[in-house]
């Protein structure tokens, strides 16, 4: 259980904004999932309750993908935040002692038998803006230049996005990107993320939903005259998919 459950368990908690972060994407099958929750939110979060206590993590969530996009595919991922890679220390967030926390045998808990790790990553945070929220827009990206990807998103898409999250016309209460540590290489799923974070699940459909080019606001078309994305990234994202937030544990 231990190294494999959670690494302490993945987005964004991607809303807490800690420099460091650990994804860590789980296969959870449909007639185990509310085992799965209830170990993981009831006896898990504890252990990441007390490592965040006690400084050796600033946050940590779980969160459900919404939709199915293929057989077989992760459905959950924890994300666990640290302030820096000096500050991650696994051996000190599974002492017995953080252990202890849960109460009960964590053989008796387990989900790793079950519920396997699909794939992990180690990611980096470049640049937020807001503050928290339930439902994630999580895009996944392979740039062709990760750097012009990340310099675009930092100077160009985020001041609009700031100013949608202050006006709150759009639903968003929430921006990030983050880049790929490790993993890294031409067979990896991604090489950065970015995330568009919502409070209700109707905000982030209609923010996904198709819109009309002729409907787009002076902002949006004012920022897409300037970027240069269709050369950065001339196939779109990897992937869009919405996550919901099952639990999430700050610091107090």
């Amino acid at each position: 259980m231990k190294k494999v459950v959670l690494l302490l368990g993945l987005m964004v908690t991607m809303s807490s904004m800690a420099q460091v972060a650990y994804l860590q994407y789980r296969v959870v099958p449909n007639d185990r999932d509310n085992e799965f929750v209830q170990k993981e939110t009831m006896y898990w979060a504890k252990v990441a309750k007390m490592a965040i206590d006690k400084g050796q993590m600033t946050g940590w969530s779980l969160w459900r993908k919404i939709g199915i996009t293929e057989v077989g595919a992760p459905n959950y991922v924890f994300v666990n935040n640290y302030e820096s890679f000096d500050k991650v220390n696994q051996e000190a967030i599974w002492s017995a002692d953080n252990l202890k926390a849960m109460g009960v045998s964590p053989n008796m808990v387990q989900t790793g038998s079950f519920a396997p790790t699909a794939f992990d990553y180690w990611m980096q945070l470049e640049a937020s803006a807001g503050g928290d929220y339930k439902y994630a827009v999580v895009n996944y990206a392979k740039p062709n230049s990760l750097g012009g990807f990340i310099e675009e998103n930092k100077t160009l898409w985020k001041p609009l996005h700031e100013k949608n999250i202050a006006s709150g016309n759009m639903g968003m209460t929430s921006w990030g990107i983050m880049s790929v540590v490790s993993p890294k290489g031409n067979q990896t799923r991604f090489s950065a993320m970015t995330w568009d974070g919502f409070n209700t699940m109707a905000d982030a459909m209609k923010y996904m939903s198709y819109q009309d080019a002729t409907n787009t606001d002076a902002d949006w078309t004012a920022v897409t005259s300037k970027s240069k994305m269709g050369d950065i990234m001339p196939n779109g994202f990897q992937y869009t998919i919405l996550y919901e937030l099952v639990m999430r544990i700050a610091p107090d």
